[in-house]
C-alpha cells in the first residue's frame, strides 16, 4: 500500500514538473516542433514515467535529467532565434520537392520522402494535380507548403478587381450559458444589451451553448437544446446594397477572367 502511494505521489509531481517546464519551452514546441523538438519531447516524456515508477534512491536523480533536458532545449530555442545559421543546423532549412510541376526525385530522397507521402499532404491542401503546382517544399516541421500556377489558383474578388466590403470578425458573447464579459466589455456592449437581444429570441443566458455576434449586422445563437437562431441587427435603411453599375462592372469582370482563362487553358493544351 505504501509503494502505490508512493507512486501516486511521485507521479503527480512528475506531471507538475512536466506541465511547468513545458510552458516554460513555450507554445512553439506544439505548433511547429522541430527534430530536436521531437527527440526532446521522446526523452522528456520517457523521463518522466521513470521518475513515477523508480525506486526512491533514484527518482531525484531523474528530476535532474529532466531538468537539464529542459534548460539545454529551451538553450538551444533561443540559440536558434538569435542565429540564422543556428536555425538551418538545428531545425534544418527548406527544400523544394516539385519545381514548375515536376517532382525533384533528389530532394525527395534526401528527406525520405515517399510519393505516397507527398500526395498524401498535397490531397490535404486540396491539391490534386502535380503539375498544377509552381513549386512545393517541405519545411522544417515536415509540412509541404504549396505554390499554385497562376492559371490553377482559385478566382477571388482582388483578381476580377471588384471591390468588397471587409469582413468583421464575430465576437463571442456567450459560451456554455456563461457571458464573456471581458470580451463583451472590449468591444462596447455589456450585459444588458445581451438580455435585450436575446429577450427577441424569447432566451436566456443560462440557454444558450454559443452565441456570436457581428457588429451592426447579425447575431448567431445555438441553443444548449440544440437550436440554432439568427438575429438581424443591421439597419436595413443603411445597409449597403448592389447598385446597377456594380453589378455590370461584377459581370464585365467575370466575362473578362473567363476569356482568360480559355485562353490559359488552350496554350497548356
Amino acid at each position: 500500500m505504501t509503494e502505490i502511494l508512493l507512486i501516486i505521489g511521485r507521479t503527480i509531481i512528475s506531471m507538475a514538473l512536466m506541465f511547468f517546464l513545458t510552458k516554460l519551452l513555450g507554445k512553439r514546441q506544439l505548433s511547429q516542433i522541430s527534430l530536436f523538438g521531437y527527440i526532446s519531447g521522446i526523452s522528456i516524456g520517457n523521463i518522466a514515467a521513470y521518475i513515477a515508477l523508480e525506486g526512491q534512491d533514484m527518482w531525484i536523480f531523474a528530476i535532474v535529467s529532466l531538468i537539464v533536458w529542459v534548460l539545454v532545449t529551451v538553450l538551444l530555442e533561443h540559440l536558434t532565434l538569435k542565429s540564422k545559421k543556428m536555425r538551418g543546423y538545428i531545425d534544418s532549412n527548406r527544400r523544394v520537392l516539385i519545381k514548375n510541376g515536376i517532382v525533384q526525385k533528389e530532394a525527395m530522397a534526401k528527406e525520405n520522402f515517399t510519393v505516397e507521402e507527398l500526395l498524401e499532404q498535397l490531397r490535404g491542401k486540396e491539391v490534386h494535380r502535380i503539375a498544377d503546382i509552381e513549386n512545393a517544399s517541405i519545411e522544417a516541421n515536415g509540412k509541404v507548403s504549396v505554390f499554385l500556377k497562376a492559371e490553377h489558383k482559385p478566382l477571388t474578388p482582388a483578381m476580377l478587381g471588384f471591390p468588397i466590403q471587409r469582413e468583421q470578425e464575430p465576437i463571442t458573447v456567450v459560451i456554455d450559458g456563461s457571458a464573456e464579459l471581458d470580451t463583451m466589455q472590449k468591444n462596447g456592449v455589456d450585459l444588458n444589451w445581451l438580455n435585450k437581444q436575446l429577450d427577441k429570441a424569447n432566451l436566456k443566458i443560462e440557454e444558450v451553448l454559443i452565441a456570436q455576434y457581428i457588429k451592426d449586422k447579425e447575431m448567431t445563437i445555438h441553443t444548449l437544446d440544440e437550436r440554432f437562431i439568427e438575429l438581424n441587427m443591421s439597419d436595413e435603411s443603411s445597409s449597403t446594397q448592389l447598385t446597377n453599375t456594380q453589378l455590370e462592372q461584377l459581370k464585365l469582370s467575370l466575362l473578362q477572367a473567363i476569356a482568360i482563362i480559355e485562353q490559359q487553358s488552350k496554350k497548356s493544351s
